[in-house]
């Protein structure tokens, strides 16, 4: 087995690790999973435990420091980590359920229990009607633009004094998705904002405790979360068996499916009938366009922030491999080949997610990825065409496409076992 192979496979391995009650990994989705080539290690970069890191340019999972914050689900552009402590749904309902009037107050689990041991009473009762999280990077774009369709305008998140934190790389997440969110409430002409801020503890040493035992078994989640999680099941099985890509190609492996048997996260993925791996969108992309939807027409014309990209294919360069399609992870870029001949690629800025994986894997840097996007284009699902000339590999809408492109990228044989 290659070097590289070995490091790929070590990157699964890594996290079948964490895959648990706190974070459910579907590696599958993973951009580095997918294609090692690709430079995307953000969960590493914003891992507030010291779970996820990068040592000597490998990725390593020390599954024993999790703390189950859910920060490295919020920087994953292809949710391939999805955090369950609580869910997405469980910590929208805990939001509006302490909602007060026009407002709703997030605050860390670290300051809470700091604040109830030293009973610094006024400010433990400023907080509570506070939604609990372990760490304020478990908030993402999509659950402060649910709650501004809401009504709500002002979405307070608290924590404590970040220096005495052990988890203070959440702080950074938050005036991230703070940063994004404020620009799109500004895009859509809308009041609302999200503001992070630290109450001072002095210096009390804040953190969370690890959701492993010394034994390695896992903190269960409190009675009820399987039933929930049931019924979440229960509920998106409809939509996720009508999960496909372009016409003609097989249902992939969806959230839920892997939930309900784990296996599946593990399992090589199939590819597609197209010569593509298989795509998908994330429950969280498709919730932030419903709730921008619902606060009406954008007010301005460009978005930019961390959520989408522009993908841009400089003809002069391109050889019409087509690999950045193949492994696009939610199909923004998808393959067409029409009955004259005519060959290309679709470009769906809506669903771009801005895993970079094109820019990074394309063989002749033909790809540039713009940061900015307009409105337009994200809301009105528009989709850009790039035709391109024919190449050697007529292999079309077959599985060994992908071994026959790279036959003609790389210098020597390549062989197919």
């Amino acid at each position: 087995m290659s070097v590289d192979a070995r490091s790929n496979r070590s990157i699964i391995g890594a996290f079948e690790a964490i895959d648990g009650s706190a974070i459910t990994v579907h590696q599958e989705r993973c951009a580095k999973v997918r294609n090692r080539n690709v430079s995307c290690l953000k969960c590493a970069d914003a891992c507030t435990s010291g779970c996820i890191s990068l040592v000597d340019g490998q990725l390593v999972v020390d599954a024993a420091q999790c703390v189950g914050c859910g920060t490295c689900a919020t920087v994953c552009p292809t949710c391939a980590l999805e955090a369950r402590n609580p869910t997405d749904a469980m910590l929208l309902a805990q939001c509006l359920e302490h909602r007060e009037g026009n407002e709703v107050v997030i605050a860390c689990a670290p300051l809470l229990d700091a604040l109830a041991e030293s009973e610094q009473a006024t400010k433990l009762t400023a907080l509570d009607s506070a939604a609990r999280v372990v760490c304020l990077g478990r908030v993402d774009e999509s659950l402060v633009a649910a709650l501004v369709a809401q009504g709500v305008q002002r979405v307070r998140c608290v924590c404590g004094s970040c220096e005495h934190c052990e988890q203070q790389h959440g702080l950074s997440t938050a005036h991230l998705v703070a940063k994004t969110v404020n620009g799109l409430m500004d895009a859509w002409g809308s009041s609302a904002r999200m503001e992070v801020e630290a109450l001072s503890t002095g210096s009390m040493p804040l953190g969370n405790a690890p959701i492993r035992t010394a034994a390695g078994s896992e903190a269960r989640a409190e009675a009820g979360t399987a039933a929930h999680a049931a019924t979440h099941a229960a509920t998106h099985a409809a939509t996720d068996q009508e999960a496909r890509t372009e016409a003609g190609q097989e249902t992939h492996t969806t959230t839920d499916q892997a939930s309900a048997n784990p296996s599946n996260n593990t399992a090589p993925m199939r590819v597609m009938k197209d010569g593509t791996l298989p795509h998908f969108l994330p429950d969280r992309r498709e919730r932030l366009l419903n709730a921008l939807a619902d606060l009406g027409q954008a007010q301005s014309e460009m978005l930019e922030n961390r959520l989408w990209g522009s993908v841009v294919i400089n003809g002069a360069k391109c050889v019409s491999c087509r690999m950045c399609a193949t492994f696009c992870p939610t199909g923004a870029l998808t393959k067409f080949d029409e009955a004259d001949g005519v060959i290309g690629i679709n470009h769906y800025p809506a669903d771009c997610v801005k895993c970079a994986s094109c820019r990074d894997i394309c063989p002749e840097d033909a790809i540039v990825l713009l940061d900015s996007v307009k409105a337009s284009y994200v809301m009105d699902g528009q989709v850009h065409r790039y035709v391109m000339d024919p190449h050697a590999v007529e292999l079309r809408n077959n599985p060994h496409q992908i071994l026959q492109t790279m036959r003609q990228s790389f210098n020597g044989d390549i062989f197919e076992r």
